[in-house]
């Protein structure tokens, strides 16, 4: 009686089949997995390359605004001592601001001419400088600073090159009334401080960070004087190509050296500079080098057992052994990984553990022959009130996934932080057989969490602190204030019937600064008061608002003829005090601006915007330049001497400080000579109402 084989040829070679595909798979997966993980960290390096980029950008730009300043403030002082070489000293003011920018090695003031009228390294007279270049680049180019070529030497001038120096040296020019450029402020930066910030830099993540004209001209990098990539701009991609494409970007490429470069830059807003931060590849690549390093032998390995397994299995070919072979696999697999896996069995008493793997014992100090059998509330039984509890009992009732973050206690008693994971198991018939529980410690960044909350409380609460101290000391120091105008007038009134006792004159300049501190710090307290009156809700009337600013500071008697152009004024959705605020800064400041020459004219308008209405006040006053536009808006920030102009310098700060409190914004256009356009949105009201 013929007996056929319990295994068909048919079904083995299935199995020899399903063995080698199940080797290739693991072949297959892990090579795209090495992929996946290779482009992830070429993308880290480049999220990372655009981070240090960007804030270095900033640096770097706050670095240049500060040498900007100086010079210019520098310029004004020149000026007002008029120029010329005799009795021109400057060395107090110089060196005081010399002090709070230390990058700064020096600074010169040389005359159109040549001659040098102020050295702060050198004191020493008769000395002069070739300015012909400087000069024309300061007429070609819009911008107030210039930035020159690197050169040799500590400091700019004779006698002071040499030493292993480079000093980057910028200038301002000094214009005189006309126009016409007197001379130049010339500063010479010390390119050390930027080596010195790269240079932390690179030892810190391995990016290579430099500082670039837009030319191509290296100004700074990590390097140093012997950085590698000093003469380099010519043929580097970032100038050759990436640079006219777009502004700020991030590429990958080489350098001319061999070697492929992660590259991220940014120029800056206000000067033709260029932050380049560069990540070798090699670099980018070290940690998953070792990752592949690591993983090529296990993955091997493991697709040589798969195959032997498919091999034992095409000779034994029993279910039962491939059964047990897949269990002992998946035990394998639990038992190594490193979040604590649970499985608990539904239908046979309350939910009992019926298996713990060697992490979970670790995590939880519990061994897995103790908690066998019993329901994994022991675990936070000491607080059964936490608000993760109820999620789990609700995805319990219902049968769905749940994650939610637990504290749990070990079996020392500590306590600790567990993010839970629980997924349902369902059996071929889709009845919910086991509930499998994947737990993780996080104790680490629970506490690192906790500690950022507290962290932004403190500021928050110093911040806050700050604030209600500077609005009460702004309040009380006015009435010194007043007492010292006050006594001050009346000694003036005892001083008057003592005749050339010559003390009149000190008694009106007491009188007058007096005055004036009293409505510095009624500003001041208007400034830090405005965070303090209600934002939310309200309508206001633009109509109304400019009524009442133009009665308070149109007097014809005393300015002459004003004519006024009223636009669209709608109602703006903001309390009334605000937008009256606001009217009354501008009119005022376009009174007190105006042109000698031409009648005062204001054209005052609004139109819809995509942020709610756009306000335009306008005049044809004095106009501010370009360069001021972002410096008007600082708080006591002055662009004329309080003898030519009044005021306080502190109501265009208060008029941002206005709109951004409302959720707008305010800028200013002006060419600077036939008059300004100050420009704040505002939201609509409820509706579009106008």
């Amino acid at each position: 009686m013929p007996v056929n084989p319990v295994f068909s040829r048919r079904l083995i070679s299935a199995v020899v089949v399903f063995g080698v595909g199940m080797a290739l798979a693991v072949a297959v997966s892990t090579t795209l997995g090495l992929l996946a993980g290779r482009q992830e960290a070429i993308s880290g390096a480049e999220a990372v390359a655009r981070n240090l980029s960007r804030s270095l950008t900033e640096s770097v730009e706050r670095s240049i605004n500060s040498i900007d300043v100086t010079l210019a403030s520098v310029a004004e002082l020149a000026l007002e001592q008029g120029m010329k070489a005799k009795g021109f000293d400057l060395r107090a003011p110089v060196a005081q601001r010399l002090t709070f920018i230390p990058y700064l090695r020096q600074i010169l003031v040389v005359r159109a001419d040549g001659a040098v009228l102020f050295d702060s390294a050198d004191q020493s007279d008769g000395r002069s400088l070739d300015l012909g270049g400087l000069l024309a680049e300061h007429e070609r180019l819009p911008r107030p600073l210039v930035i020159g070529l690197p050169v040799d030497g500590r400091f700019i001038g004779a006698g002071t090159r040499g030493g292993g120096h480079r000093t980057i040296p910028v200038s301002r020019a000094i214009r005189g009334a006309e126009g016409r450029i007197l001379g130049l402020v010339i500063g010479a930066v010390n390119p050390d401080y930027f080596v010195a910030s790269f240079q932390g830099i690179e030892a810190e993540s391995g990016a290579h960070t430099h500082l670039w004209r837009f030319d191509g001209l290296l100004l700074a990098g990590a390097g140093g004087s012997d950085d590698f990539h000093q003469d380099r701009g010519s043929d580097n991609p970032l100038f050759t190509r990436y640079l006219k494409e777009a502004e700020m970007g991030t590429f990958l490429g080489t350098w001319g050296d061999g070697e492929t470069w992660i590259t991220s830059y940014r120029t800056t807003l206000s000067w033709p500079l260029v932050v380049s931060v560069s990540i070798s590849q090699n670099t980018a690549l070290e940690g998953w080098t070792r990752s592949v390093e690591t993983i090529a032998w296990p993955v091997a390995a493991v697709t040589l057992i798969v195959l032997g397994l498919t091999a034992a299995m095409a000779g034994m070919l029993r279910k039962r052994g491939r059964d047990e072979a897949r269990l002992r696999l998946s035990d394998m697999v639990l038992s190594n990984v490193s979040n604590g896996v649970t499985i608990a069995e539904v239908g046979r008493g309350d939910l009992p553990l019926i298996y713990a793997n060697p992490a979970f014992e670790h995590i939880t100090g519990y061994l897995a022959k103790n908690v066998l059998g019993r329901n994994a509330r022991f675990l936070h039984e000491f607080d059964p009130g936490q608000p993760g509890l109820d999620d789990i009992r609700a995805a319990l009732a219902e049968g769905v996934p749940v994650s939610v973050v637990l504290r749990n206690q070990r079996a020392d008693g500590t306590l600790f932080w567990n993010q839970l994971s629980l997924s349902p198991m369902r059996g071929t018939d889709g009845k919910l057989t086991h509930w499998v529980g994947v737990q993780r410690d996080i104790t680490e960044q629970e506490e690192a969490r906790a500690s950022l909350a507290k962290a932004y409380d403190d500021v928050a609460h110093y911040s806050e602190d700050l604030e209600r101290f500077s609005f009460v000391l702004a309040h009380h120091l006015q009435e010194p204030a007043r007492q010292m105008r006050l006594q001050a007038q009346v000694l003036l009134q005892r001083i008057e019937d003592m005749p050339d006792t010559g003390a009149e004159q000190p008694a009106h300049l007491i009188i007058e600064a007096a005055k004036r501190l009293v409505d510095i710090l009624r500003d001041v307290q208007a400034y830090l008061a405005i965070e303090r009156q209600p934002v939310a809700g309200g309508t206001a009337s633009s109509e109304s608002a400019l009524a009442a600013a133009l009665n308070r500071f149109i007097d014809s008697e005393r300015i002459g003829p004003v004519t006024v152009e009223r636009g669209l004024l709608p109602r703006a959705g903001v309390p009334q005090k605000y937008l009256d605020d606001l009217f009354e800064i501008l009119i005022e400041n376009a009174v007190r601006f105006r042109h000698a020459e031409r009648p005062l004219h204001l054209r005052i308008g609004a139109e819809s915007h995509p942020d709610g209405w756009l306000f335009k006040v306008e005049d044809n006053g004095i106009g501010i330049d370009p360069g001021y536009h972002e410096r008007v808006f600082v708080a006591l920030e002055r662009l004329h001497t309080g003898t030519t102009y009044g005021g306080t310098g502190i109501g265009l700060a208060i008029a941002r400080k206005i709109t951004e409190t409302l959720g707008g914004r305010i800028w200013v256009q002006s060419d600077g000579t036939s008059g300004t356009a100050i420009l704040f949105t505002l939201p609509m009201t409820p509706g579009g109402v106008v």
